[in-house]
Formats: C-alpha cells, sequence, structure tokens
C-alpha cells in the first residue's frame, strides 16, 4: 500500500473533526450564555452569532467534508491536493476564530466568504470537468449558500432585519439539501443493509417533496402571508412523512446506523409541520411572533443534528475500512439530539441550557469514538 494511503488527506476527514469540535464547542459556549450571560466579544449581536456559527460554521464544514468526498466518488476526480485542503481548512478555520475574538466584522465576512469561494470552486470544478450533469444542482445550491452568507453578513453590518431573515432562508436552504440528499441515501442505505426493508422511492412523490422544498425557500423571501405559508409547510410535512413511510424505516429498529437516519429525517417532517402549525396560530399566544424561529429548532437541532452524526459516521467508517456499525456510545450519541430537540422545542428557557448540552455530549462522544478514524486513515486495502 502506498505510504501517502493512511494519511489524513481525505476530505472528509478535517472537515468532519472541524465541524464536530466547533459543533461541541459553540454550543458549549451558548450554553454558558444562556445560564451566565457570557459570550465572547464577537463583531455580531449573540443570536446572530449563535444561528451563523451553527448554520454556516458548523454546517458550512459539514457540508464541505460530505460534498467534497462525494464529489470525488460521483466523477472519479480527485476534489483536493493536501495543499488545497489545508488551504480551505484553514480558511474555514480562521472566519470561525474572527467571528469569536470581536475581529472586524469586514474582515470576518471576507474570510467567511473566501473560504466558500474556495469550496465552491473546488467543487465545481470536478463536476463541470467531467460534465457530471446529474449534479448541476449542486453547484446551484453551493452558489446560493454562499450568497445566502453574504446576504447575512452584509446586513449585519448595516444592523438589518435582514440578517434574521437570512439565518431563516438558510434554514430553508438546509431543508432543502437534507430532502434531496436524504431522498439518495436513506432508502439506498437501508434497502442494501436490509433487503426485507424493501423502501419505496416514488419518482412523482419525491419531485413533489423536492419541489415543495425549494416553494418554501422562496415564499420565506417574498415574505408569502402567514396562513398560506404555513398551508404549504404542512402539506410539504405531509408529503415528506408519507416519502418517509415509504421507506419502511420501522423494520432497521435494530440497526442504529439506519434508525438514526430515518429518526433525523422524521425530525424534519416534524420541523416542517411545526412551522407551519406555529404560522397558523396554532400554538396561541405563547407561541406568537418568536415562537415561529423557535419551531425552526426541530429542523436544526432534531433534523440536522441527528442527520450530521449518522451521515458523519457512516462517512468515516465507510471511507476508513472498518465495518460500518454503532458502539453503544454511538448509539447514545444518535438519540442524544432528539433530547435537545425536545427539551428546546418543549421546556421553557429554564431547559434551554440543558438541551445545549445534550448536543455538545452528542458530538463530543462523536469526537472520542469516531475522532480516531478520522486521523488515522483507512486501515484496509479495500
Amino acid at each position: 500500500m502506498n505510504a501517502t494511503a493512511n494519511r489524513p488527506l481525505y476530505p472528509f476527514r478535517p472537515m468532519f473533526m472541524g465541524a464536530a469540535a466547533f459543533s461541541a464547542l459553540g454550543m458549549l459556549l451558548w450554553a454558558v450564555f444562556l445560564h451566565l450571560g457570557w459570550l465572547p466579544p464577537s463583531p455580531l449581536p449573540s443570536p446572530l452569532w449563535h444561528g451563523h456559527a451553527l448554520l454556516f460554521g458548523f454546517a458550512g464544514a459539514l457540508i464541505s467534508g460530505f460534498l467534497l468526498t462525494a464529489s470525488a466518488s460521483w466523477t472519479g476526480m480527485a476534489t483536493t491536493t493536501p495543499a488545497t485542503l489545508a488551504l480551505l481548512f484553514v480558511a474555514w478555520l480562521a472566519a470561525r476564530i474572527a467571528f469569536l475574538v470581536n475581529a472586524p466584522l469586514w474582515l470576518a465576512t471576507v474570510l467567511d466568504l473566501g473560504w466558500l469561494a474556495i469550496l465552491l470552486a473546488m467543487v465545481a470544478r470536478v463536476i463541470a470537468l467531467k460534465r457530471n450533469t446529474r449534479n448541476y444542482f449542486v453547484i446551484v445550491l453551493l452558489a446560493s449558500y454562499t450568497a445566502l452568507d453574504a446576504i447575512f453578513l452584509i446586513a449585519a453590518q448595516r444592523h438589518s432585519p435582514l440578517a434574521s431573515d437570512a439565518l431563516v432562508w438558510t434554514v430553508d436552504w438546509i431543508t432543502i439539501l437534507m430532502i434531496a440528499i436524504g431522498g439518495r441515501v436513506i432508502p439506498f442505505f437501508s434497502g442494501r443493509k436490509i433487503p426485507r426493508m424493501a423502501p419505496q422511492n416514488w419518482p412523482a412523490l419525491s419531485i413533489a417533496v423536492n419541489v415543495g422544498a425549494a416553494l418554501v425557500l422562496v415564499t420565506d423571501i417574498l415574505s408569502v402571508p402567514a396562513p398560506v405559508q404555513g398551508a404549504l409547510f404542512l402539506v410539504l410535512a405531509l408529503l415528506a412523512g408519507i416519502r418517509l413511510g415509504a421507506w419502511h424505516g420501522w423494520r432497521g429498529l435494530n440497526e442504529p446506523m439506519l434508525w438514526s437516519l430515518h429518526l433525523g429525517y422524521l425530525w424534519l417532517v416534524i420541523g416542517l409541520a411545526l412551522r407551519g402549525l406555529a404560522l397558523l396560530g396554532a400554538f396561541g399566544a405563547a407561541w406568537a411572533g418568536p415562537g415561529v424561529h423557535a419551531s425552526l429548532h426541530g429542523i436544526t437541532v432534531g433534523a440536522l443534528g441527528t442527520l450530521s452524526l449518522a451521515m458523519m459516521t457512516r462517512v468515516a467508517q465507510g471511507h476508513s475500512g472498518v465495518p460500518i456499525q454503532a458502539s453503544k456510545a454511538l448509539t447514545v450519541a444518535f438519540l442524544l439530539p432528539s433530547v435537545a430537540a425536545l427539551l428546546r422545542l418543549a421546556g421553557g428557557p429554564g431547559w434551554w441550557p440543558a438541551a445545549a448540552c445534550a448536543w455538545v455530549a452528542a458530538y463530543l462522544i462523536y469526537l472520542a469514538a469516531v475522532g480516531p478514524l478520522l486521523v488515522r486513515g483507512r486501515t484496509s486495502g479495500a
């Protein structure tokens, strides 16, 4: 075996390590802020920092690791070299530090948009060179993600409420990504591992769910009246729920590496339904206004938190030549984002630090259990 094969140069390795570590650190700092009111000085107000750290810091690193690795698989071309991968990681890390040390917002903006531009160039290059038309949508998705970050950062510099709107739009964008990627990988992995699950993927339903997710983003951007938007969310939740049911996830309850994916998608359905109900005023005065934003945590904490852990574990194990299976510790980790989401959604503010700590525990377990694979490299020649 070539001596370089065991070096941690695969794109997902540093990016997943960074995503998990920053996720734990960022949420720990947020727990301290919720309990003690203290947060390191940042060029962003605390609520905006929290949202940006999750949606562009953590999720950005996760998405980059996944898409760079997947793009190489789709095209048969290497997406990075050791030098360009190091550049990407250092640029991502520099942006995270800038938002934690009260750097000038213009500098943090340049760093954050810079690393996303590098990522976009890496992915677009291999997909375009190979004319991988099936995945051209990935280029569009990454370009729109970068645009959302730019809108947020420019609005934040101008102290505009558009910054908060941009975070909501980014949740919509991540919803589109989870629906698109989840619709591909969840039934595939399920049927391959347990043939009797016999997951069904109906093309018409898949198209309807994907289009519905895109419409959600459009209606948020256009500020469509709440009743119309709420109805759209409920219809999308229903369609996504039917799709999830067609995958027969209950037949894989003895396989944590499978049920974790189905659980994450279930939270996506729940989050969409909660947003729809909140927009329709179903939760009364207690959920009016900020309550609509509170409902976002079903998607960000429940769905994103669970699917991220499940996919980062699967990718790390699969590319490291070890069996794709969950230890008891990882099984607990897969459940903790659900605990965090329930505490955040159903509990009052007094429970929010506990919700943050549940999230932190999940990602610390991941680092302890999977981190060695991320730095060790492949253990077999398979």
